[in-house]
């Protein structure tokens, strides 16, 4: 009898070893994953979504947002926009009057976008907290 108390007690050990060691190297593949994971979703290129919910304000719904570009892109006539490109003079100076006409037109567009994004902004947020702001102003 005593031999084989002897023997399934050293048998008992071993089993409690490999269990262990299974336990232990499970618990190093799941740390390797799970830093692998972190590592992946940290260097990897942000997604356009991911983009647009950084630079939305909080409180803004994209789903909401996509459907009203959808209907302001139908209401809006299709338009050019051309950023630094020269213009083509062919040599002949710029007369005086568009010298001093131009930076006010571009004042005037300037102010006017940045009016309409402020209510864009608001309607979407749903919140009148824009056309507060415009009325305060004109009060004063």
């Amino acid at each position: 009898m005593e031999p084989k108390l002897v023997e399934l007690r050293e048998r008992g050990r071993r089993q409690v070893r490999r269990a262990a060691i299974v336990l232990g190297a499970g618990a190093a593949i799941s740390v390797l994953l799970i830093g692998g994971f972190v590592v992946y979703r940290l260097t990897r290129p942000a997604t356009p979504r991911e983009r647009l919910r950084r630079l939305a304000p909080s409180g803004i719904s994209l789903g909401r947002a996509r459907r009203s570009g959808r209907r302001l892109r139908k209401r809006v006539l299709p338009m050019r926009l051309s950023i630094g490109e020269q213009p083509d003079t062919d040599g002949r100076p710029e007369p005086a009057w568009m010298r001093l006409v131009m930076p006010a037109v571009r004042m005037v567009g300037t102010a006017a976008a940045t009016a309409l994004t402020r209510r864009l902004i608001a309607g979407l947020s749903g919140d009148g907290s824009a056309q507060r702001s415009e009325k305060a102003a004109e009060r004063k």
